[in-house]
């Protein structure tokens, strides 16, 4: 579980309904809580989502895109995203100086790097410059892409 266990689900379920059936098919039996936390402001109504597992502490991560939510468990600090394959952006609000290629993959990588780290969006993307991070390119549906990051 070091670098992620991933589990797709359809973008209709919950994410508490979601998080509790990956950690339960990873970890096995046990009492599930889940929900969010906001490093800034402290709110739960957004921020990055945290999980117990029979008591214990789990590394999670989630994404929805379009028909798709993307779960994501490891014992470390994990991020994962998954993006329609196309997007139209601008190339300087993804790549780092010096990065090129396709956006939608460079910006699934970006956020699951961010997202990873718990800062989120609030990071621009290009202060991420990719060759100095650890992430994986995640089989998706047709159409879409993935990337999952995980914090050495």
């Amino acid at each position: 579980m070091d670098e992620g266990h991933l589990l797709w689900h359809d973008a209709s379920t919950s994410a508490s309904a979601a998080l509790a059936t990956h950690a339960q098919t990873v970890l096995g039996p046990g009492t599930v809580t889940s929900g969010r936390l906001c490093p800034a402001c402290g709110s739960s109504d957004h921020g990055r989502p945290w999980l117990r597992h029979a008591g214990q502490p789990v590394q999670v991560s989630l994404s929805r895109s379009g028909p798709h939510l993307l779960t994501a468990i490891a014992a470390r600090e994990v991020g994962v995203d998954v993006e329609t394959a196309v997007i139209e952006v601008l190339p300087t609000l993804v790549h780092a100086p010096g990065e090129a290629g396709d956006l939608a993959r460079a910006w699934a990588r970006k956020e699951a790097v961010l997202k990873a780290r718990g800062t989120g969006l609030a990071t621009p993307m290009p202060a991420v410059v990719l060759a100095q991070e650890r992430w994986w390119d995640v089989d998706a549906p047709e159409g879409y892409v993935a990337a999952l990051a995980v914090l050495p």
